[in-house]
């Protein structure tokens, strides 16, 4: 009876040594999170990382049990392994016990412009319509009017069609997070509008033939009539001529969408 309880606590104790969870470095728990991750750069190429494991497999060997956020649009974690060696092993401690202690002042400045971690967010709450720039695809670059934003989707009015961009492969966007009023200056351009009508209908009278009536008087009214019609056509559009105003004269900001091109700016 001692015999079998010696090999059952023989083995037994094999196997826990098998699953040990090992401590990277004492900066870090037995659970590396993805501010530590972040902060350390311990594995900077898992992307979507939640949390990270290390597991002792023997003395050479040790596994990585890394915990994944699923795609956007989609529920739950994804569970991912990878098999390094002790020299490995060594290497990543070595390297985040060569950094301070990760504190709070610490991330509030790592997370200062990480957009895309809010990206949703954000698109949503952008005014619509308006002019933007998208930076996409590997450096394609799109510019229109945003016309709208769901499903993961943001939808952009050119000057021929409308395009679709999924946000997953948006690296940077450019607009305006909201658009001033202006108001001082509406009458000023309403004003500007209007004369800039007359002013084109005054040209075209400039370049008509005189037009005389049965009586050889020459009809001035005609010219009346066009001046008067270029003016209201001014003013018809003086509304969009001072939404675009009022548009350019906002400042535009910049935000970073993917976090690729995150870690590219910060290198």
């Amino acid at each position: 009876m001692r015999i079998v309880l010696f090999y059952v606590i023989f083995f037994f104790t094999i196997l826990i040594g098998q699953t040990e969870i090992v401590i990277l470095s004492s900066n870090v728990g037995t659970e590396i999170d993805l501010d530590e991750n972040r902060f350390y750069k311990i594995f900077p190429k898992e992307k979507g990382l939640k949390s990270a494991q290390i597991i002792r497999l023997s003395k050479e060997e040790y596994k990585i049990v890394f915990e994944k956020r699923a795609k956007r649009n989609k529920t739950g974690n994804t569970n991912k392994t990878k098999i390094i060696s002790r020299d490995e092993f060594e290497a990543l401690k070595m390297m985040v016990d060569s950094k301070p202690i990760f504190k709070k002042k610490d991330r509030v400045a790592m997370y200062a412009g990480m957009d895309f971690l809010r990206g949703e967010k954000i698109l949503e709450e952008i005014p619509k319509p308006q002019y933007v720039v998208l930076r996409h695809s590997g450096g394609k670059k799109l510019k229109g009017t945003l016309s709208r934003f769901e499903d993961n989707t943001i939808y952009v009015q050119t000057s021929t069609m409308i395009e679709s961009v999924s946000l997953d492969n948006v690296d940077l966007l450019s607009y305006r997070s909201e658009l001033a009023k202006h108001e001082n200056l509406r009458p000023y351009v309403y004003i500007f509008s209007g004369l800039s009508g007359f002013s084109l209908a005054h040209l075209y009278n400039k370049q008509r033939p005189v037009v005389y009536n049965t009586y050889g008087i020459a009809r001035k009214d005609l010219v009346r009539y066009r001046q008067i019609f270029g003016s209201v056509i001014g003013l018809i559009f003086s509304s969009e001529v001072f939404d675009a105003v009022a548009t350019l004269l906002t400042p535009t900001k910049t935000i970073i969408l993917s976090e690729a091109e995150y870690d590219n700016k910060n290198k």
